[in-house]
């Protein structure tokens, strides 16, 4: 039985489907803000799949087609290569779907009879992926053990168009349309215990990328280089980063790689936006952690790993094991993700004693409003607190972490978020430019997914489901909000003016600051204060505008379209500097007419007129759906709320489900248990 797993791209089928490896100048030069995907990845779930396989007698091919970034030319002609009776596409994103449902397409055009296995966080869209694309089964939650036995099901049935469904039913972790073409979803993926986990090796990784790709020599491209200094910590670069001592320490890596590892898996928290296929939290054994941290410094010259957890320190007692080994190898790390509530001032100056370079705290939201919604069990003060200590220890870590458009955002909380940010970016030592804020995103296995179909800005069709797969898939970084679909109780043109809140309000929150401060603690508070204004806001400002120029006008283009750039990134400095001396009474009214004038061009440009829309900001169901309002959690209700729990949005979601319906058929139970992975 021939076995080939393949990485499936994320992005929109319309987008160019560049290399990311060998690398590209594009994707050298990457910004840790810029477009989604745009370094190469570590194909983890399929190698941690593929390990699996070979401890139970199997074995097969890794095609990396997420990296390699075939085209169906070149897919069809390394797939005949191996002729595969079962081919297991991951993907970790619904933002895979574009692909995944071209991929699956030429599979079965190919060879019909192959088994097609879907796993990866896509399965949150089961239901999607097995009615519209030719999935044969998905593999929900962990896959290591339901897609062993799925192999040992094969191998006694081999073929695919006669399922013995009641065999299927006995394996756990599946999803699949029964003989009745309902969908039945056998529960989660049973898991290995943690401590036996091991890292799976790269061998048929490189293997494939020979085979596929024309060269082994390609595993080297996804190690990023330590001799730029923002990939040592896996950050945006910010002023507060080029201290003495960290510089000195860039210094001894230049000529190393950066590699990533996980030491645990799983999250302690359940965030109501994000997806829990994977229960529970997990830490790794610490013998197969050594091995492998040896493994990556002398077969890949690694000299710093980026610790990929979600919830770093979680376990401290696993955590400082780790630390130990990281200093007993020489290694630098970074850790990629950590929560604010799990780590004190003791850990974090361990940490930093055993060659921590960064963190990364998940913020979210400066309101604490919005916070209990996410269910994020953190507060506001506990984050600032963690950014004091990384500062005064020396850790480097980022506030650029926010997020827009939850429900329940309004104009109060954006305010919070963006007054917020300012403090945490001057208490860093950064200029007052912020980053795009991203925007609450409808995943499908959280409540948030399940809260957008109850109002009505997702159907509950397939076809409805699969068109806002579609479009989500369709990042759109450079136009921002577009990707948005509005979850709150305010029309667009007030959640668009909350981007200009964000940015505007927050340098006007940021020039306060300075004020404050040094009015309470400098001796010369006047000097300090206009010393400050003009280092970190006004040289900053003409900074961005000079590379808005090089990049908007300065380029080769008609004369209409550059006068037009021109215009416009002059009024945005103009305004960035008059938000100093403005008062919020006049500054918030200009910026109120600005967004608006924004708006009505967005709306008339990318607006569809007739037929499909592209983009999901412009996309609302919920008059043709006929929602009751009573399902929309509003001001008024949290107003009402007395207890946290009450207002996080899972309980939202319940409450709301108890008015709609009970499941009542297995397929609905199934679908039931599928959006609520949590």
């Amino acid at each position: 039985m021939k076995v080939l797993l393949c990485s499936i791209p994320d992005g929109a089928l319309q987008e160019i489907q560049k290399p990311l490896i060998p690398r590209l100048k594009s994707n050298i030069e990457h910004s840790w803000s810029g477009k989604d995907n745009e370094m190469p990845t570590f194909p983890i779930g399929i190698l941690r799949v593929l390990s699996a396989m070979q401890k139970n007698g199997y074995d097969g091919d890794i095609y990396d087609i997420n990296n390699l970034r075939h085209s169906d030319e070149e897919i069809i002609k390394n797939l005949n290569k191996v002729k595969p009776d079962v081919v297991g596409l991951s993907g970790p994103l619904s933002h895979c779907y574009p692909n995944l449902k071209r991929i699956t397409k030429i599979v079965r055009d190919l060879f019909p009879k192959a088994w097609i296995v879907v796993g990866g966080h896509i399965s949150g869209s089961s239901q999607v992926v097995l009615n519209k694309t030719e999935t044969d089964i998905t593999a929900v939650g962990d896959g290591e053990i339901s897609f062993v036995k799925l192999l040992d099901y094969i191998k006694l049935n081999p073929d695919v168009s006669q399922k013995d469904y009641a065999a299927l039913n006995q394996i756990q972790g599946l999803a699949f349309l029964d003989k009745n073409n309902k969908l039945k979803l056998t529960g989660y993926g049973t898991q290995i215990v943690g401590t036996e986990m091991e890292y799976p090796s790269y061998d048929k990784w490189e293997s494939g990328l020979q085979e596929f790709g024309g060269s082994d020599e390609l595993v080297h491209e996804v190690f990023e280089e330590a001799s730029d200094l923002r990939n040592i910590f896996g950050l945006n670069l910010e002023k507060q980063h080029y201290t003495p001592e960290i510089l000195k320490i860039h210094e001894t890596l230049k000529s190393k790689k950066v590699g990533r590892i996980q030491t645990s898996k799983g999250c302690v928290a359940k965030c109501t936006f994000c997806q829990r296929a994977t229960k529970g939290y997990r830490v790794l054994g610490q013998n197969h952690m050594e091995a492998r941290i040896i493994e990556l410094k002398e077969k890949y010259n690694v000299g710093v790993l980026l610790v990929d957890d979600e919830n770093f320190g979680s376990n401290r007692k696993q955590s400082y094991e780790c630390a130990r080994l990281m200093k007993k190898h020489g290694i630098y790390w970074s850790s990629q993700g950590a929560r604010a509530a799990s780590i004190s001032v003791e850990d974090l100056k361990f940490y930093k004693a055993h060659n921590l370079l960064a963190i990364r705290y998940g913020i979210e939201s400066g309101s604490q409003t919005i916070l209990d919604i996410m269910e994020k069990k953190t507060t506001t003060q506990q984050v600032y607190e963690q950014i004091e200590c990384c500062t005064r220890l020396g850790v480097a870590t980022t506030s650029e972490a926010f997020m827009l458009g939850y429900p329940g955002e309004s104009r109060k909380t954006a305010l919070e978020t963006a007054e917020y940010n300012a403090q945490l970016r001057y208490l860093l030592g950064n200029d007052w430019n912020t980053a795009y804020p991203c925007w609450a995103t409808s995943i499908p296995g959280t409540p948030l997914y399940e809260y957008s179909q109850q109002i009505g800005v997702i159907g509950d069709t397939l076809e409805e489901e699969e068109d806002y797969l579609y479009r989500t898939a369709d990042t759109m970084e450079d136009r921002g909000i577009l990707n948005y679909l509005n979850k709150t109780e305010y029309d667009l043109k007030e959640v668009h003016y909350w981007i200009y809140l964000y940015r505007y309000a927050g340098k006007k929150a940021f020039v306060n600051e300075i004020i404050k401060k040094n009015w309470r603690y400098a001796k010369q508070p006047v000097r300090k204060i206009v010393s400050q204004i003009y280092h970190q806001c006004i040289k900053e400002s003409f900074k961005a505008y000079k590379n808005d120029f090089k990049s908007r006008v300065a380029k080769k283009m008609n004369v209409f379209k550059k006068i037009n750039n021109f215009i416009h990134i002059s009024a945005k400095f103009f305004m960035t500097l008059m938000v100093i001396f403005l008062p919020k009474v006049i500054l918030f009214p200009i910026l109120k007419l600005m967004s608006d004038v924004s708006f009505y061009i967005l709306k008339k440009r990318y607006k569809s007129k007739s037929g499909t829309e592209r983009y999901n900001f412009f996309v609302d169901r919920r008059a043709e759906k006929k929602i009751s309002s009573n399902l929309k959690f509003t001001d008024d209700k949290i107003a009402k709320t007395t207890r946290i729990i009450e207002r996080s949005l899972r309980s939202v979601v319940k409450v709301n489900s108890e008015q709609i319906k009970l499941p009542i058929t297995d397929e609905e139970k199934s679908l039931q248990l599928l959006a609520r992975q949590q």
